[in-house]
């Protein structure tokens, strides 16, 4: 039988302490986006002033996903499995293990900073690099193919790897531009035309007061207040979405836990889009 030629090229391979530090990185960024939103919604803050939001933002939530997705760029690996052999390469280091010296291929418990596996050498020892990859299923039965000793079906069916399996890959830098400033510009012209016309009397009101390099700013702190907005309420809809995927993985059946991602993903967006059109007709009753 012949053994199959299996490349994952959209992966990354971490040492456990770095796994560490990128996983805790991930979880700060969301974190801090939604203690922004209690702050905004529960507590008396001055996140009303668009400086100090955009700081907090840039500190809390920004810095930490910025610096989790530098080191997974900086630690992108290509995983091929071929001739029997699992070959992990990244641009500093490449490591070569006999597939049948693989005695378990154990799926993360919790899929952070994204899914993936560890695995257990015959010899007692641990592979040295901790996987991270889209398809942790996938890349399991490619190595047991190879000659890997197979993951207890336990293991695979384990809600976390479940659930694991369902979690989209990460979005584009170019797909978040579109989400949140470009989107963000639909409600923010009409709200700066409001905002001059009201203050200073027409569209370019403040460009002849106070010219070019003021009405510029203006505009700019209305856009970024926008998109830090529209930033926080995605968070709070995908943190909502991912607790129902997770919990179906823990009521339903593997095979239906995809159903319950493509639902959950569908609401989510009709939730996010859908907050534009309803923030400008509040916009309009509130102007008529």
């Amino acid at each position: 039988m012949p053994i199959p030629h299996v490349t994952f090229p959209a992966a990354a391979a971490y040492s456990r302490l770095w796994r560490a530090v990128t996983a805790c990185l991930v979880a700060l960024g969301h974190a801090g986006a939604l203690g922004m939103v209690a702050a905004l919604l529960f507590f008396e803050t001055r996140l009303d002033n668009p400086v100090r939001l955009l700081r907090t933002y840039v500190v809390t939530s920004f810095a930490p996903a910025l610096a989790a997705w530098l080191l997974r760029r900086a630690f992108a690996a290509t995983i091929t499995v071929a001739d029997r052999l699992l070959v992990v390469a990244r641009r500093d280091q490449r490591v070569e293990v006999p597939c049948d010296a693989i005695a378990r291929v154990e799926p993360w418990t919790v899929s952070v900073p994204g899914p993936g596996v560890s695995l257990a050498l015959r010899s007692g020892n641990r592979f040295p690099l901790e996987i991270e990859t889209r398809d942790p299923r996938a890349l399991a039965d490619a190595l047991v193919a190879a000659g890997a000793a197979p993951p207890s079906r336990d293991a695979l069916e384990r809600p976390f790897a479940v659930y694991a399996r369902t979690r989209a890959a990460p979005r584009r830098w170019s797909n978040l531009l579109l989400q949140f400033p470009v989107l963000a510009l639909i409600p923010t012209l009409p709200v700066f035309r409001l905002h001059q016309w009201i203050t200073y009397g027409g569209t370019l009101g403040e460009y002849y007061v106070y010219g070019l390099r003021a009405y510029v700013l203006a505009f700019a702190i209305q856009w970024w207040t926008l998109t830090i907005h529209l930033v926080l309420w995605a968070a709070v809809l995908r943190t909502f979405a991912e607790l129902v995927v997770l919990g179906a993985a823990w009521r339903l059946a593997p095979e239906h836990v995809a159903t319950g991602r493509r639902l959950a993903e569908r609401v989510y967006w009709i939730l996010y889009l859908g907050a534009v059109p309803a923030f400008l007709i509040r916009l309009a009753m509130l102007a008529a």
